[in-house]
């Protein structure tokens, strides 16, 4: 039996996209054991997304005890907080030192029918915290909703607050769609060109009377200039200007978010945004767009998805993948009618 305010452990992920698709996780938690004190493990570059969130009451940086050391003070500050339930989101050992007796609900993997990050975070819960699971599909009257639209990533009125005045700064219209464009990701590899981009970016301003915002982090200001620079229409930057969760923020007020395999995919998939995703060498089936509208493209090579970290060819994957498409799947979201016949939807996503 789980106490009436139990203290819930999740163990979630290091970098920052894997943590945004665990927020399904924290959220059911949430829904499931409204009156636990939640305390969350997770990297460095993820704590931003969960500061100040009221469903986490701790947040801890795995990162600082990275040390043999450290792990130990980490395994000790756990062990003494004796947490009634443990949910382990990383497969670490922690759950045989604070959960002995109960360890056989943490040897077992997800089955390999559930490919999604998603699906299998959320399998991890069934498993680890079943009773908590069974009551999050019931949620308790009192769990507060983070959105109307069931997102699953909270964002608090600062956040909110500080679009509103890009919003005005920019002088961006409602009446006109806005578009982001995340251009950026971790690793060079999986990212699109910089042509592909501007062209699609332009395209949109011009045949749909876009608004084009770009995201991402700082580190990927000269990709985002680089397009900027190559476009003939007005495009706005938000790196440097906001944080993840400011960046959800401004993609709850868009119509369609366009993304390579990044956080910033994650992320809109997890507030429900229409996606259309850009994949290379990584696998849409099991990091795809999950949002309810989205258009997953990509190219369907007898290399591809290696999830590779070097390309052993020319980078096909992404080369190959024209400025065309990504224009009418986009298109097609944004509701001005597709030319592709419907092709591309979440069941059946663009190939060639």
């Amino acid at each position: 039996m789980i106490p009436m305010k139990p203290r819930v452990l999740i163990i979630g992920p290091s970098n920052i996209g894997d943590a945004i698709l665990a927020c399904d996780v924290i959220a059911a938690v949430h829904r499931g054991a409204v009156d636990a004190h939640v305390t969350l493990v997770v990297g460095e570059r993820a704590k931003a997304l969960f500061a100040d969130d009221p469903r986490i009451h701790t947040v801890l940086d795995a990162d600082a005890f990275g040390s043999m050391w450290g792990r130990f003070k980490l395994a000790l500050a756990l062990w003494r907080y004796q947490p009634h339930v443990v949910i382990d989101l990383r497969h670490t050992l922690l759950p045989l030192l604070l959960k002995p007796l109960q360890c056989w609900r943490y040897l077992p993997q997800p089955p390999k029918a559930l490919v999604h990050m998603r699906e299998r975070h959320l399998w991890k819960l069934s498993r680890h915290a079943p009773q908590i699971a069974s009551a999050a599909i019931a949620p308790h009257p009192l769990a507060s909703s983070q959105a109307s639209d069931g997102a699953a990533v909270w964002l608090s009125a600062k956040d909110v607050g500080h679009v509103d005045g890009l919003w005005r700064r920019w002088h961006l219209s409602e009446r006109q769609p806005l578009v982001m464009i995340c251009p950026g990701a971790r690793s060079h590899i999986k990212r699109w060109s910089v042509e592909g981009f501007a062209c699609v970016a332009d395209r949109l301003i011009t045949e749909c009377g876009a608004q084009v915002v770009f995201s991402g982090e700082p580190d990927e200001e000269p990709v985002i200039e680089s397009i900027r620079e190559l476009m003939k229409g007005q495009a706005y930057s938000a790196v440097g200007l906001t944080t993840i969760r400011q960046v959800g923020a401004l993609m709850r007020r868009a119509q369609l978010v366009i993304t390579n395999d990044s956080a910033s995919l994650h992320l809109a998939s997890a507030l429900r945004v229409p996606t259309v995703a850009i994949f290379g060498p990584t696998d849409a089936a099991k990091y795809g767009p999950t949002a309810p509208l989205n258009r997953t493209i990509h190219r369907r090579l007898f290399c591809a998805p290696c999830e590779q970290a070097l390309c052993r060819f020319s980078h096909e994957c992404m080369r190959f993948i024209s400025a065309e498409e990504v224009f009418d799947a986009a298109v097609a979201l944004l509701g001005h009618g597709a030319r592709d016949g419907g092709r591309g939807t979440k069941n059946n996503p663009t190939r060639a």
